[in-house]
């Protein structure tokens, strides 16, 4: 059987490679892949682990049997908490599949696509002619009021403030480099950054225990918030979800959600006024559609401008697996306990799957469809981001909103790095562009 390679490791080699993927996982990623190829051995500094690209070695993983793998994802725990469906594992991960994925399907997107569209409308009238505009910080404003209206079912201006700064908060105090330093995850009597970080942490569950407690004493009305559904939800005994086990499911969908929403979309925007000829044809297509959120959701170049935002900017660039027995994947062995990483910058970047690779092309999605091995900005497999469709259907309501209504101008086309924000990535200096106007 052949070996895989093996990038040179040891502590250094540990540390640099981390550093890499905290602060350019891009350039790291395609370096590796052009150096030993799809699949190889690589050492980080919560361990040593097997990256594949390969859509063969991620169908095994994805799609293999449940209870082959689990997802060692304790170095997020302090940001989702420990109730979070992202650290559950076997039966108790399925149940908490089964009630979190009802509100991110069916009728109810259509009650989200009016906040979509509600809140896109909203944030984009402020904007004014011949500015500069940073973008993230549009698009998270809009990401954010979605959260906040459509999770959580608030209107008041005053406490939808109050969330955004503890959130915004909450993210800034755990960067990347905390994250995979699990040796200062200490108060160090009260001092230093996890001390920090802990303090943002209580202040935001401090709030939405208030969100729960609201939640409770609104029970039996005509709420069609997603906080609503959870307490609502019963497991196969009946039994309804113990509140702090509901926070940290708020905390991952506000998480998981404002971020990389918001940042896909700036994202998308930059790319659209880089290449004028794409942006034409999406405008052009827009034309032809009513504005309602639905058949927004329904134009396909749109829906490939958007897939195309993901697989040239992944959120998150790797995903972590764990075997807990010895199996073998794609032909080659591995004993119990192997750490596997699919890696979305190596499966992305392939030109064997996507010709032109570092090209923004849409029409690629139009012209072929990817397998859920090859596409997979998602994750894939029984963790496969279960707010995936409602992700997808909120870009395509905003920058089907947006584009219509506005236009804008990028000044000038310089490279954006991609570097991580702690557990997902974001472009290094924001996205600038230039409003014109209506």
């Amino acid at each position: 059987m052949e070996r895989l390679p093996e990038v040179p490791g040891g502590m250094a080699g540990a540390a640099l490679t981390t550093w890499r993927l905290v602060h350019d996982p891009v350039a790291l990623m395609r370096d590796l892949a052009a150096r030993h190829g799809r699949t190889f051995r690589m050492a980080l500094l919560d361990g040593p682990s097997v990256v594949t690209g390969d859509p063969a070695m991620i169908a095994d993983i994805f799609g293999g049997e449940q209870d082959l793998f689990d997802a060692p994802n304790e170095i997020v725990g302090p940001l989702v908490g420990d109730g979070s469906i992202v650290l559950a594992g076997g039966a108790r991960h399925k149940r908490k599949r089964k009630l979190l994925a009802p509100p991110f399907h069916g009728a109810r997107m259509r009650t989200y696509g009016r906040i979509v569209a509600e809140a896109t409308a909203r944030h984009s009238a402020a904007l004014v002619s011949g500015r500069e505009v940073a973008v993230l910080g549009v698009t998270q404003r809009i990401s954010l009021e979605v959260i906040l209206r459509a999770v959580f079912g608030i209107r008041d201006d005053a406490r939808v403030e109050a969330l955004r700064v503890a959130i915004d908060r909450n993210v800034a105090g755990f960067p990347a480099w905390l994250m995979f330093l699990p040796f200062l995850h200490v108060d160090a009597g009260g001092f230093g950054p996890w001390a920090r970080y802990r303090d943002t942490v209580r202040a935001l569950v401090a709030l939405l225990r208030e969100e729960v407690e609201r939640g409770r004493r609104e029970a039996g009305g005509d709420r069609q918030d997603i906080l609503a559904m959870l307490l609502a939800a019963r497991d196969e005994d009946g039994a309804p979800m113990p509140d702090d086990e509901v926070i940290d499911e708020l905390r991952t969908l506000v998480i998981a959600g404002h971020e990389t929403t918001a940042t896909t979309m700036g994202w998308a925007l930059w790319q659209l006024h880089r290449n004028p000829s794409v942006l034409e044809r999406l405008r052009a297509e827009l034309a032809t559609a009513p504005g309602e959120p639905e058949a927004l959701a329904r134009l396909p170049y749109l829906a490939a401008v958007c897939d195309e935002a993901l697989r040239l900017h992944p959120i998150v660039p790797i995903f972590r697996r764990r075997l807990t027995r010895a199996a073998t994947l794609a032909g080659h062995a591995f004993p119990a306990g192997t750490m596997l990483h699919p890696a979305v910058l190596i499966t992305h970047f392939d030109p064997a799957i996507y010709p032109d690779p570092l090209a923004f092309r849409p029409e690629r999605f139009l012209e072929r469809k990817y397998s859920p091995y090859e596409f997979i900005p998602f994750g894939g497999g029984n963790r496969r981001c279960v707010g995936a469709a409602f992700a997808s259907f909120e870009m395509q309501v905003a920058l089907g909103t947006l584009l219509p209504a506005h236009r804008f101008r990028l000044d000038a086309d310089t490279p954006i790095r991609l570097a991580m924000n702690g557990v997902t990535t974001r472009p290094v200096g924001g996205v600038t562009l230039r409003y014109v106007g209506r």
